[in-house]
C-alpha cells in the first residue's frame, strides 16, 4: 500500500476505534514484507495475560522477526511456549487468529495507547516497520493516550509495566543491552516510558493479544 493510501486509512480510522467486526481496537499500521497491515488490539478483559514466555530459556527456532508477530507466534506454538498456547486458545469476536505482537508492533501500540503521563525514554522509539516509519521518542511525544479508558486505571489501559513481544533477541541487534543476554531472552516494551528491554523467557510478564489484518478488511 502506498504512503498516500496509508494516509487515507489514518484519516478514516483513529487509534482507539473499536471495530466489532474485528474483535478489538485499531492501533496503527505495520509493514509486513512490503504489505501494509492493520493492528487490532484485544479487549483487556478477554485478551490480556500474565505468564512465562517459555518454560525454558532455550532458543525458539524462527521467532526472531521484528515486524511479524503472527509468524513468531506460530513458531512459539510449535516450540510448546505456554504464552503461545494461551493466545492460540483465544476466540474473541469470533476470531481465532490472535497472536503475540512482535517487537515493532508492540512499539506502535505503545505510541497510540501509552497509559501514563511519564516522560518517554528518548533512546527508544525508532521503528522502520511502522507506517509511516517512526523516529526516536521525544520526552513528551508520544503523550498519554487521549482516550479515557486507555489511560492509567482505565478499563482497557495497558499496565505501566513491561509487556512481552513475540520477538527473541536476534544476532543483528548488536547495539541493544538485550544482546548481552543472548538468544535466551525476548524483547519487551515498557508501557510506562516506552523503554525496550528483554528478559529471560522463564520469567513472567504481561502480554496483550493482537490481530494483524489486511487494510482492505478494515472497512468491511
Amino acid at each position: 500500500m502506498s504512503a498516500q493510501n496509508n494516509s487515507a486509512v489514518t484519516e478514516q480510522m483513529q487509534v482507539g476505534s473499536f471495530l466489532p467486526a474485528h474483535g478489538g481496537y485499531y492501533a496503527g499500521l505495520v509493514n509486513v514484507k512490503g504489505v501494509t497491515k492493520a493492528i487490532i488490539v484485544a479487549p483487556k478483559a478477554l485478551g490480556e495475560h500474565t505468564g512465562q514466555w517459555s518454560d525454558s530459556n532455550g532458543f525458539t527456532q524462527g521467532a526472531t522477526c521484528p515486524f511479524d508477530g503472527y509468524k513468531n507466534t506460530l513458531d512459539m506454538i510449535v516450540a510448546g511456549s505456554p504464552l503461545g498456547k494461551w493466545v492460540q486458545s483465544l476466540n474473541i469476536g469470533g476470531h481465532t487468529d490472535w497472536h503475540i505482537p512482535s517487537r515493532d508492533q508492540l512499539e506502535i501500540i505503545y505510541r497510540g495507547y501509552k497509559p501514563t503521563e511519564s516522560k518517554n525514554a528518548v533512546f527508544w522509539g525508532k521503528n522502520i516497520y511502522s507506517c509511516p516509519p517512526h523516529e526516536r521518542y521525544e520526552k513528551s511525544n508520544p503523550s498519554q493516550c487521549h482516550i479515557e479508558q486507555f489511560r492509567e486505571g482505565g478499563a482497557e489501559a495497558f499496565d505501566a509495566t513491561f509487556y512481552w513481544s513475540s520477538t527473541e533477541v536476534f544476532d543483528e541487534d548488536k547495539n541493544s543491552s538485550a544482546h548481552d543476554l543472548g538468544k535466551s531472552c525476548v524483547f519487551m516494551q515498557n508501557f510506562s516510558d516506552g523503554a525496550q528491554d528483554c528478559d529471560h523467557k522463564i520469567n513472567s510478564h504481561r502480554a496483550r493479544a493482537v490481530r494483524t489484518i489486511n487494510v482492505s478488511d478494515l472497512f468491511v
